[in-house]
């Protein structure tokens, strides 16, 4: 994510240690996200059908898919990570899971235009360097989801704005500087589109299990946040 992410370094004079220390970061990361993001709403993953926009390589969609999902789409832009879907150890739900090859936004303005119905919505890490978010959400609202679950990097600012974020020097050409959207910004496309809007509260995970969620926590302009959609009329 452009040094925007939590990515524990390796290295210091006990590699070993190093090494173990990463891999416990990334556990309890991938469990406490688990458990922030999904495994309270474990009544609405039951039994539902699920779009999941930036599935990654599909881990967390077999996770919903065990936890209770009969369908759980995955749309990943990065075809290298749709692939690795296949080498995840055989779990009795992956007939439940399917993985496409697609830009998630292309694949949510397609669904919504053949009039899809998805009862769960997962927008990870799909909102940055979009312009239009009123246009996402409106896409996202003809699906007609039960409940809609975004997690990614996001502006502090309350404003309904979009922050320029200039992009980790590659040693290339130039690029345009990457487009944060702002928790006011969110906000207000998505009560335009008829949502409640819910930020998730991360300081009520205790500080001895924030290992390795640092971005979670950051106390400057840009940090990772999560929220949960409801309709209105729900």
């Amino acid at each position: 994510m452009d040094g925007l992410n939590d990515a524990p370094a390796v290295g210091g004079t006990d590699g070993n240690c190093a090494v173990e220390d990463t891999l416990r970061q990334r556990a309890n990361r991938r469990q406490a996200r688990y458990g922030m993001l999904f495994d309270c709403f474990r009544h609405v993953i039951t039994d539902s059908s699920v779009l999941y926009l930036g599935a990654g390589d599909g881990k967390w969609c077999a996770d919903l898919a065990q936890a209770g999902a009969l369908q759980v789409v995955g749309v990943e832009a990065q075809a290298d990570l749709v692939a690795r879907f296949e080498d995840l150890p055989a779990i009795g739900a992956r007939e439940r899971v399917e993985m496409r090859h697609a830009d998630p936004l292309d694949f949510l303005q397609h669904a919504a235009d053949r009039a899809k119905r998805f009862e769960l919505v997962v927008l990870m890490d799909v909102l940055r360097d979009v312009s239009d978010l009123h246009g996402v959400f409106a896409d996202v609202a003809m699906l007609r989801p039960r409940m809609v679950l975004g997690d990614g990097v996001v502006a502090g600012s309350h404003d309904p704005v979009l922050r320029l974020e200039p992009r980790r020097a590659t040693g290339g050409p130039s690029r345009p500087p990457h487009m944060i959207p702002s928790r006011g910004a969110i906000t207000q496309a998505a009560e335009a589109a008829g949502y409640e809007v819910d930020w998730t509260d991360w300081t009520q995970l205790p500080p001895g299990l924030r290992d390795g969620l640092s971005d979670y926590y950051r106390t400057g302009p840009i940090g990772r946040a999560s929220f949960t959609l409801i309709a209105r009329d729900s």
